[in-house]
Order: structure tokens, then C-alpha cells, then sequence
């Protein structure tokens, strides 16, 4: 591979999941963790609360690892460190990246470690968001970091609270010269995305109960674990290619459906040409997706007006 072909790279982790559900056997050696699932659209283009934690030792990948070999000048770096860690990584990735004469700067994502967001991050998470591009956790963390829980009462104007806490963010500031993004993946309610340049943007998740369709039905969610991983890998190739964060997320919104409707990672094949993902061809769902988006907000667009 020549160097020039490396895109993206991920220092999550890859892990061996064991899955329990209640009343059933676990299920075990699932291939898994941020790593695995982040990469698994990077070559081409409802959830609910549950309970996580590490059984071995985590084995991290450190920036050194990467020193003379051609990831060091790739495009993108996804990472799932908490606010303390990033700030030391991307320092000491630029650094290396400077040494090796390599002056551009990459596109930085941060999915803040799940552990990390607690009320006594929150100003370490405001002063880490300043050193990348694009900050990413879930509405869940983005809940907990403020010290807010989701609440179940009809009365409570859900989405509203989550634009507000993300807002905060925003004004705190995201990357060099404020110019990053908030990416709030919130699971059924899709993905939030939000800059000092785009104001509070809503886009629907690619499975969900309204659709009226089979194929579009939740009902093809099998299991949540590792859609927000993949849906940042999606969204890296996406920015990659537009240049636009709307655009990135709609890939990213492609990528999570596929990792949804299996325990496991998707299955991969070709046919001729084209590359398939669990026998549909990503590029044609990230269209049939786009069309769909562009309808919808235009008919907001209508009732608005």
C-alpha cells in the first residue's frame, strides 16, 4: 500500500466481548470494542441503558507504536481516551507528525471514554475539546457529564435539553479557532450535530419505528453494541470526501445501520465490483439515506414557513 492511501486510523480498542442478556446463555468471544467497529466503513465509503466494564487489563496502543510507519501521516485519528489522555496523545501526535516533516494537520475525533463523563470532568472535557476537531460522545455521557439524567416524564422536552448541554460545548470552544464540531450520537433520536457555524441540526437514525416500512423497520435491530463506533468511522470517510459535517454524519448514519443488525461485526463480500455489507451495497443505502434526509427537511422547511 503506498502511503499516500492511508485515511484514517484508530487508537480504540479492539476487545473480545462477552454478551449477556437476561435469561438467556452469554454469548462470548464476540469480536468488538471501539476499534473493530470504527474501521469497519473506513474502505468504502435504540439503544437502551446498559451496563459495561472491562474483565482484563486494557492494552493500549500508544502514539510511539505508529512512529516510522506510514499511519503516521494518515488523514484521520479516531480516539476513545478520556479528557485527561487526549490532550496528552494528540500533543505527542502532532509532535511526531512535525519530526517526520509532516506539517499538515489531521482531522482529530474524540469519543470521550464512557467511564470519564462525570460532573468532575467537565471543565478537563472543556479544555480537552480544544485540542481536536470533532467531540463525540453519546447523549447518555453528554448527560452524566453535566450531571443530568434522561428523563422518562412526556413532559420533559428531551431533544431540547440535549441541544442546550451541546450548545455548551460549542461555546466553550472545539478545536483550533473554535472551528470544531459537537457530534451528539443520541440513538433512537439519531445524531445531533452542532458548530459555531451550524446551529443545532437533527438527523433521523436509518432504522425507527415511524418509517411505515419493513425495510426500514426497527425490527431489523439486532443488537446496539458498537453503532456509535462505527457511526464515527462513517463519519470520518464522510468528512473525508464533502468537507461537510451534515454530509459526514449521513455516512455515519449508514455505517451504524449495518453495525445494528448483527451480534458481531457485519458480513463483508463483493459482487463484481461492489463491496457489500451484510448483502447491501453501503453506497446505495447512504443515497437511498441522503434522498430521504433532503425530503424531510424540506417539509420542515414548509410547516415552518
Amino acid at each position: 500500500m503506498n502511503e499516500q492511501d492511508i485515511l484514517f486510523t484508530s487508537f480504540g480498542l479492539v476487545v473480545l466481548d462477552e454478551i449477556r442478556f437476561p435469561d438467556q446463555a452469554p454469548l462470548t468471544n464476540i469480536l468488538g470494542g471501539s476499534g473493530a467497529y470504527v474501521n469497519i466503513f473506513t474502505k468504502t465509503i435504540y439503544s437502551t441503558a446498559k451496563t459495561f466494564q472491562y474483565t482484563t487489563p486494557i492494552l493500549v496502543v500508544e502514539e510511539t507504536s505508529i512512529e516510522d510507519t506510514p499511519l503516521l501521516k494518515s488523514k484521520v485519528y479516531h480516539y476513545l481516551a478520556s479528557p485527561q489522555d487526549i490532550k496528552i496523545r494528540v500533543t505527542n501526535l502532532l509532535a511526531l507528525r512535525h519530526k517526520a516533516g509532516i506539517l499538515d494537520r489531521p482531522l482529530i475525533i474524540w469519543e470521550p471514554a464512557p467511564l470519564s463523563c462525570t460532573p468532575d470532568n467537565l471543565k478537563e472535557c472543556f479544555d480537552a475539546a480544544r485540542y481536536v476537531d470533532v467531540i463525540s460522545p453519546n447523549h447518555l455521557e453528554l448527560l452524566r457529564l453535566f450531571s443530568q439524567t434522561e428523563q422518562n416524564d412526556a413532559t420533559t422536552d428531551k431533544v431540547k435539553i440535549i441541544e442546550e448541554l451541546a450548545m455548551k460545548l460549542v461555546d466553550n470552544g472545539v478545536g483550533l479557532e473554535d472551528k470544531g464540531t459537537v457530534v451528539i450520537r443520541a440513538g433512537e433520536r439519531g445524531c445531533l450535530v452542532q458548530s459555531r457555524d451550524l446551529s443545532a441540526t437533527w438527523l433521523p437514525p436509518f432504522y425507527r419505528d415511524e418509517a411505515g416500512s419493513k425495510e426500514l423497520s426497527v425490527a431489523n435491530i439486532v443488537d446496539p453494541t458498537g453503532a456509535g463506533n462505527a457511526f464515527l468511522g462513517g463519519y470520518a470517510v464522510g468528512y473525508l470526501r464533502t468537507n461537510n459535517a451534515l454530509e459526514a454524519a449521513c455516512y455515519g448514519a449508514v455505517a451504524a445501520s449495518v453495525a445494528l443488525e448483527q451480534i458481531g461485526m457485519p458480513e463483508r463480500a463483493e459482487k463484481g465490483d461492489t463491496e457489500l455489507w451484510n448483502g447491501v451495497s453501503v453506497k446505495t443505502r447512504l443515497q437511498e439515506y441522503m434522498s430521504r434526509v433532503d425530503v424531510e427537511r424540506s417539509m420542515r422547511a414548509k410547516r415552518a414557513t
